[in-house]
């Protein structure tokens, strides 16, 4: 999917020495295509973290046990969380807890707790690794984040801008779609 990105990404912006090494990646790069697939990838990954952090979270839920000092550090954690929703004990009730920096405290040792939490992707690095996106995102709207950054760091601003609202009403038109729907209540006779 990394590829596929970059693919749509580079036609969007007109980087044809780009397109090309991508649709064939036997041969070898130049400096300057390799150059720009790596100023890509980075700017994939910041558009996936501002996606998954703003817009449409990646939720998960993962049962670990505190340690002797009531802590569950987020390092021991599968994936890279950015907000707790909820964190409930062994008999599924909610439990009261402390937010720290690296860590939250909760009310006893040794115990086990499921933690409800959003995360952010993990990072990507070459041209094989896939993205996991939220549910009916499309990755051309990962596209126009891209092309908006991208043009951004090249001091394009017109083109930025354009490429930005893109990204912005994909956005809008995707939480349309899988929004919450609520439907009026029906009088009874």
């Amino acid at each position: 999917m990394t590829k596929n990105i970059l693919k749509l990404t580079a036609t969007f912006l007109g980087l044809d020495d780009v397109n090309t090494y991508l649709a064939d990646t036997t041969q070898t790069p130049s400096s300057e295509v390799t150059k720009t697939i790596n100023e890509l990838i980075v700017f994939t990954n910041y558009v996936m973290r501002e996606i998954t952090r703003e817009y449409y979270p990646l939720k998960t839920s993962e049962t670990v046990v505190s340690n002797e000092n009531k802590i569950i550090a987020f390092s021991t954690l599968s994936k890279a969380i950015t907000a707790i929703s909820d964190v409930k004990n062994c008999t599924g009730l909610s439990v009261k807890y402390a937010l720290y920096p690296d860590h939250i405290e909760v009310g006893n040792a040794n115990q086990e707790y499921t933690l409800f939490y959003s995360y952010c992707p993990n990072a990507i690095s070459t041209l094989q690794d896939t993205l996991k996106l939220p549910l009916g995102l499309d990755y051309f709207i990962v596209c126009f984040g891209v092309a908006s950054e991208y043009c951004l760091a090249k001091g394009l601003y017109e083109e930025a801008a354009m490429w930005e609202n893109r990204f912005i009403n994909s956005l809008k038109n995707v939480n349309g779609k899988t929004g919450e729907k609520r439907f009026k209540a029906r009088r009874l006779k």
